[in-house]
């Protein structure tokens, strides 16, 4: 019970949220400090969530009757310890069938710290082993959504982390059931506003169900005003009253959003067939989301395995360059980060040494950028960055570092080839190798793909209802895709021999370029950038490129591995498939050309209000231009686009979906009449 919406308290342009504080009161509770008001019921917290939340919204009996796959999603509007969460992940285990899953949505301005969740839920000891994930999941308190997966994917947790009633609107999919939680209205009346409820019913379907604590007139007076019903039933243990409903009349939305940015919608199909095009970070994330949604998945990939082109580097780094506004870009890069993190660890519960979680440093090479480095650490949170000077980044490091930066201390590096065929070894998947696309063609409601198998010099059809192409820059050589401004940067690695010195370095380094911890005997540096040659040879000029990169910039390190003599053991030469504003491309694909006669009007008036829908090519899509971002962005942007197409609640908001959907392009450049 939580959300402690203060609007006046809060700055808008700043990324950083801090956790809630605490008193510990009546034999150990948590108490919150700014209102006075108990997160949980004091006699039994655990009974009370059931008998409010659970019981009245009826979700035993709707978790039971889920079908194979079928998903049910909860909002809740507080969630303060996390115990209703908690409760709801063990019940829904317990009774829904074992494929069918839960999506649970909660807003929280001020998160409690991971020590506190731990205190205030050490005496639940039916939930102990639920708490431990939780906690070791969740990264930082940064604004926006967070989203983490649990339970071999089946409970999803997304935090819309900041003011509910500036985060839930934000929201893009429907609930099932909402937990209308928070401290009491009268010592928290900020949260409980007309526009909270709005919001709620824009966000729920015909007999979509709520349960709240409270029966104050000022809620049952905008739940009836927000088209929900009232109930009301006895509290758990107490003589007053608690209350539960449904929405008995649908609502519009709660913001606008320009007709090309609204999802299309997904028609209902029982044969959930799909064909993801590359075997790279974003077409295994894509791949994989989609098969825990049921989907049966067949993996195309050019070359003979997996990872061979960009994903292929023996150690990918976790790298989260941020900006201290809140832009589309940075918000996107945090919660990929986040969810990077979060996937990481759950899937190295099975699969050891998939990664690393060394802690990643960023030089301040320059003034410039020191000062940038100190804007960033007043606007994010010390659990997600902190600033320290060049000493104390040397002693993390193991190895002197010649300047002050930033340290990520749930960061690390990635095996990024491992990562991929962990993230397709999935019953639902299929792999195919050595297929290169020759062509796509729509028809009906399958997609109809053409290939060559360069392995049999056979010609190859495969047929799906949903096609997602991710084969970076390669997208373009398909016509529906051309017009989609991608483009390559070759970058190359170099590999070197780790010395009994160099192996002190405990931490991944960036400054100019980076070099990361020995793994194998050796440490990988990287990379250059070469915005012409199309050449995938490595060559020797740009491994003296990185080794004089890192003399420069990190020659402590270079001299403990021998310098400019240090010895190469090999490389790897890529591309970075970019976009010319750095954000990726993921969602649906438009048909151009009748997007160009429907909406000519752009280029008269480009805030002129469309009526009309756009003509999407219905079951096409992408998810490329990650750049050197991949391992940050594509596995959320994977997990983004199986929501999307499966036509479930996105876990990232509906202005970061906007600012990624590939029509942008088409629409700016329409909007200042360059086509």
């Amino acid at each position: 019970m939580s959300n402690d919406n203060n609007k006046n308290s809060s700055n808008k342009h700043s990324s950083r949220l801090e956790h809630a504080q605490l008193d510990w009161k009546n034999d150990n509770h948590p108490t919150s400090k700014t209102f006075d008001d108990i997160y949980f019921n004091t006699v039994s917290g655990l009974e009370d969530a059931h008998h409010t939340f659970i019981k009245h919204n009826k979700l035993t009996e709707r978790f039971s009757s889920l079908a194979g796959y079928e998903l049910f999603t909860i909002g809740e509007t507080g969630f303060g310890t996390g115990l209703n969460f908690l409760c709801c992940w063990q019940h829904f285990i317990a009774q829904a069938p074992e494929t069918a899953r839960l999506h649970f949505i909660s807003a929280e301005k001020h998160p409690l710290s991971p020590e506190d969740w731990q205190r205030s839920l050490e005496k639940m000891t039916s939930l102990k082993e639920l708490t431990q994930q939780l906690t070791s999941s969740y990264v930082s308190a940064t604004t926006g959504h967070q989203h983490l997966s649990f339970s071999d994917g089946r409970i999803k947790l997304t935090l819309l982390l900041g003011d509910v009633l500036d985060t839930l609107p934000q929201l893009e999919g429907k609930v099932d059931a909402w937990f209308l939680d928070g401290f009491t209205p009268a010592k928290n009346p900020e949260m409980w506003q007309p526009e909270l409820f709005q919001a709620m019913a824009s966000k729920s379907h015909l007999h979509t169900t709520y349960a709240t604590f409270t029966s104050a007139r000022t809620v049952k007076e905008g739940l009836i005003a927000a088209n929900f019903n009232i109930e009301k039933a006895s509290d758990f243990g107490l003589k007053r009253e608690i209350m539960h409903g449904c929405l008995v009349k649908e609502s519009a939305e709660s913001i606008y959003r320009p007709v090309w940015f609204q999802p299309p919608a997904q028609p209902a199909s029982e044969n959930k067939t799909a064909i993801v095009i590359g075997g790279g970070i974003a077409g295994t994330s894509t791949a994989h989301a989609l098969a825990e949604r049921g989907w049966k998945v067949t993996l195309l990939e050019q070359r003979q395995q997996l990872a061979m082109a960009a994903s292929g580097n023996s150690q990918g780094i976790l790298y989260a360059k941020l900006s201290a506004n809140q832009t589309a870009l940075s918000q996107y890069i945090a919660q990929g980060y986040c969810y990077s993190i979060n996937l990481l660890k759950q899937l190295s519960t099975e699969k050891q040494n998939l990664w690393q979680p060394s802690g990643v440093i960023q030089m301040a090479i320059s003034a410039k950028i020191e000062k940038r480095y100190k804007e960033l650490a007043a606007a994010f949170p010390k659990d997600l960055l902190s600033f320290y000077d060049k000493d104390q980044l040397s002693r993390i490091s193991g190895i002197p570092v010649e300047h002050s930066g930033l340290y990520f201390p749930a960061a690390g590096w990635v095996k990024p080839a491992e990562l991929c065929r962990t993230l397709a070894d999935h019953p639902n998947i299929s792999v195919q190798s050595n297929i290169k696309v020759e062509s796509l063609k729509q028809e009906g409601d399958s997609w109809n793909i053409t290939a060559l198998n360069s392995a049999s010099n056979e010609i190859i059809q495969f047929r799906a209802n949903i096609a997602i192409v991710a084969c970076a820059t390669a997208s373009k050589h398909l016509e529906q895709l051309s017009h989609l401004p991608l483009k390559d940067i070759r970058g190359q690695i170099t590999e070197i021999e780790a010395t009994d010195a160099s192996k002190k370095l405990k931490t991944t380094v960036c400054g100019e370029g980076y070099v990361a911890p020995a793994e194998n005997n050796r440490h990988t540096l990287g990379a250059t950038f070469d915005f012409n040659s199309q050449s995938e040879a490595v060559n020797e000029s740009e491994h003296l490129q990185n080794l004089e990169m890192q003399q420069q910039w990190h020659s402590h390190f270079m001299n403990a591995a021998g310098g400019m003599k240090a010895t190469i053991t090999g490389g790897k030469a890529g591309f970075r498939c970019t976009t010319p504003d750095y954000l990726p491309v993921v969602g649906p694909v438009i048909d151009r050309q009748t997007f160009m006669n429907d909406f000519a009007m752009l280029r008269k008036n480009s805030r002129h209000k469309f009526d009309q829908q756009p003509s999407y090519l219905k079951g096409l899509y992408i998810n490329a231009g990650h750049g050197s971002r991949g391992m940050i962005t594509g596995p959320l942007s994977g997990e983004l686009l199986a929501s999307m197409i499966s036509g479930e609640a996105s876990p990232v908001a509906a202005n970061i979906m906007d600012a990624m959907n590939p029509v942008r392009f088409l629409v700016r450049d329409m909007s200042r009449n360059r086509i």
